[in-house]
């Protein structure tokens, strides 16, 4: 039995956050294919995404700032057309 919060947390890893190959694979393909829905919120696909984004930096996968936007624009419905565009060009 771990004593401490910390001992407690490095045992759950071990047991279930593996950090292979094909668990950090499979992390990037969720990542990248993922798309927003028609029926869903702005708000909770953005939420997905966090999601996945900090599932990859737990088994030590790192995507900077600018290529997490530019996945979550990508992954944005067409509707979303002019909010990209905007993000996009006009940043500068």
């Amino acid at each position: 039995m771990e004593k401490t919060s910390s001992a407690l947390w490095k045992r759950l890893e071990t047991l279930y956050a593996t950090k292979s190959l094909a668990n950090r694979l499979v992390l990037k393909q969720r990542l990248f294919k993922f798309c927003m829905n028609e029926c869903e919120l702005f708000r909770d696909h953005i939420s997905q995404v966090i999601t996945l984004l900090n599932d990859l930096k737990n088994v030590e996968v790192h995507i900077d700032d600018e290529d997490q936007t530019m996945l979550l624009l990508c992954s944005l419905l067409p509707s979303y057309k002019s909010f990209r565009e905007t993000l996009i060009y006009d940043k500068d």
